[in-house]
């Protein structure tokens, strides 16, 4: 019974010791789900890099357009304009042969402020740069790691050192055009605001470096350029757009910062913004944006407002391009006068 009595009393605390490791597991579990919660909720970062890494980066679509890539494209890649910043690098690209500067389009890529790369425009600005244009595709350093206005300042570093090597690259800096797509159609058009307006780039603290009369227009795809327009309440998209927000402004409470303000571009466009080219298309979740964006400028004649959809027809291997984008006119006499549409 001695015996008993004592195996009885040795294997309690076994049983206890048993009963604690599911508890630590658990508690553990419920300290880190809390712990990542909270992190989410005092920072963008985790939000930021989620969203980063779960969509594409835009390079499976080069596929889709191997066909239409034209030969005689020259490309200078990750050339750099800023050496103290490993993002401060551009493409150039240019008609092979190319010896006097051309018109030069500056494109800036998009990627919701926190994501997106240079990388994935090369061969659509390569079919651009067939038509007779230099085209350069601008990487800058995306949210949170940079916050506002830091972009804009780098699309400014990169027409700085446009400017002083126009020779070299083929630029011409007397006829630059912005472009850019989703978040790089804003900071390629608050770039332009600040270039044609000096009261707002004073206000708003966006130094330019180049003239208006050297900005001859803009081309703005799909753009975000209001966040006053993004309802942060949807259901679906609400928690991706309030951290892209929050990412991009440094700022959880981007609504009432006085500073973000003058990211809402429509309301300070005025009658010296550039000719405009602004293209979107039915289910546009920013359509809204552009649309806002011509209210005030579409007081301007040189103004177009494109919304389809279109794929450019298969390009010859040799000869003249046979492609349908026509964003810019060839060898145009004067960027006032874009008049076609989407190829029509």
């Amino acid at each position: 019974m001695a015996e008993t009595g004592e195996r009885q009393e040795q294997q309690r605390p076994v049983r206890r010791r048993w009963w604690r490791w599911p508890v630590r597991v658990l508690a553990a579990l419920l300290a880190l789900v809390l712990a990542v919660f909270l992190w989410f909720q005092v920072s963008p970062w985790p939000g930021a890099m989620l969203i980063r890494h779960s969509g594409s980066d835009g390079l499976d679509g080069a596929e889709l357009i191997a066909d239409y890539l034209p030969e005689d494209v020259e490309q200078h890649l990750d050339v750099v304009y800023d050496a103290s910043s490993p993002d401060g690098r551009l493409d150039v690209l240019y008609p092979s042969g190319t010896t006097e500067p051309l018109p030069t389009v500056v494109w800036v890529h998009g990627g919701a402020f926190v994501a997106g790369t240079k990388d994935a425009l090369v061969g659509y600005l390569s079919v651009l740069a067939s038509h007779g244009y230099t085209v350069v595709s601008i990487e800058y350093t995306k949210a949170p790691e940079a916050t506002y206005p830091r972009p804009v300042e780098q699309v400014n570093l990169a027409l700085e050192y446009l400017v002083a090597n126009a020779e070299e690259l083929h630029v011409d800096p007397d006829q630059f055009v912005l472009a850019g797509d989703s978040a790089g159609a804003h900071i390629a058009a608050q770039s332009a605001l600040a270039i044609s307006d000096p009261s707002y780039a004073a206000e708003a603290g966006l130094p330019a470096v180049i003239g208006a009369d050297q900005l001859r227009g803009t081309i703005l795809c799909s753009g975000a350029f209001d966040p006053s327009l993004v309802d942060t309440s949807n259901p679906t998209w609400g928690f991706l757009l309030r951290t892209v927000l929050w990412a991009y402004s440094g700022t959880k409470d981007f609504e009432n910062s006085p500073v973000f303000d003058f990211a809402a571009l429509p309301r300070h466009v005025g009658a010296t913004y550039p000719p405009t080219f602004l293209t979107t298309g039915p289910y546009d979740p920013l359509l809204s944006h552009t649309e806002a964006m011509a209210g005030p400028s579409r007081t301007r004649a040189a103004t177009s407002i494109c919304s389809c959809s279109t794929r450019p027809r298969r390009r010859r291997r040799s000869g003249t391009s046979t492609s349908s984008i026509s964003t810019l006119p060839r060898h145009a006499p004067r960027w006032s006068t874009w008049s076609r549409c989407c190829g029509t």
